[in-house]
């Protein structure tokens, strides 16, 4: 049985989490065509040791928002704003995809909130995760746009060997397809590219060696630009490495951040 989302209100918003596990806190942050059940079955697999929370975007899933247009900025406040909310003073951030460009400007724009950064198939801004793509993608109709992400995200063996997981991914897409205005102009205006060298936070920046829409080399952008970042190559992975991937990537998350859990601790009540 899935289990029922929590909501929290944070400023003029009421965002739907989940959580799972105790320790050190997690917050993931899923990808542009998703909701927090992209974590459904990554969740558990983050423990022992660690709370792992995660939370839907604005116009996503059962978070409720106003009308106003917003900026990757306005998600990355929200995602500060939920670390106050839920009493800690700061969290490790990690984000998948649309997440992961999130999490950097989180990272950037609220370092104290920020203990460990991880970011996973995360693009810098659309022109670096490959203009063409995105572009082509963003004119898709939404059932063209889920057939092409499904083949994106999961490898044609993953697909073949995992019925069920390929089913959660046709209905993560299917149940968010067609973004809407808001988001897409959210992710057009996305660049922080040359603001890459001001994140402070410890960071992991993990890619699969087949990922169609953020290439190796993007990846490796990051990890040079980012001071002291660490860069984690998932071979034969495609975009989806918290899906398919997810017992590598989750392992590989964990360990980073049992290793920066010095850096967290609970805020005043």
């Amino acid at each position: 049985m899935t289990e029922a989302a929590e909501h929290i209100e944070i400023g003029p918003i009421s965002v739907a989490y989940i959580e799972s596990g105790e320790g050190e806190p997690v917050v993931l942050l899923h990808g542009g065509e998703s909701s927090l059940r992209q974590f459904d079955l990554f969740r558990p697999l983050l423990e022992p040791g660690i709370r792992a929370i995660a939370y839907d975007q604005r116009d996503v899933g059962g978070t409720v928002n106003g009308p106003d247009p917003y900026t990757i900025a306005t998600l990355a406040a929200d995602c500060a704003g939920l670390i106050e909310a839920l009493g800690l003073e700061r969290a490790h951030v990690v984000g998948a995809s649309l997440g992961g460009a999130i999490a950097m400007n989180v990272a950037l724009d609220h370092p104290g909130r920020v203990a460990s950064l991880t970011l996973i198939s995360a693009p810098p801004s659309v022109p670096v995760a490959t203009d063409a793509t995105a572009k082509k993608v963003m004119a898709m109709s939404p059932p063209e746009r889920a057939a092409f992400m499904l083949d994106a995200v999961l490898t044609p063996d993953g697909q073949r060997r995992d019925p069920g997981l390929a089913a959660q991914v046709r209905s993560l897409l299917t149940a968010s397809a067609g973004l809407g205005e808001r988001r897409q102009a959210a992710i057009r205006t996305h660049d922080c590219t040359d603001r890459l060298g001001g994140i402070s936070a410890p960071t992991l920046v993990l890619n699969g060696t087949d990922d169609p829409l953020v290439p190796v080399t993007t990846a490796e952008l990051l990890a040079e630009r980012i001071p002291g970042a660490v860069l984690e190559l998932i071979e034969g992975g495609r975009h989806g490495l918290t899906l398919e991937q997810r017992d590598v990537t989750a392992g590989l998350v964990r360990r980073f951040v049992l290793e920066h859990g010095s850096r967290t601790r609970e805020g005043p009540e």
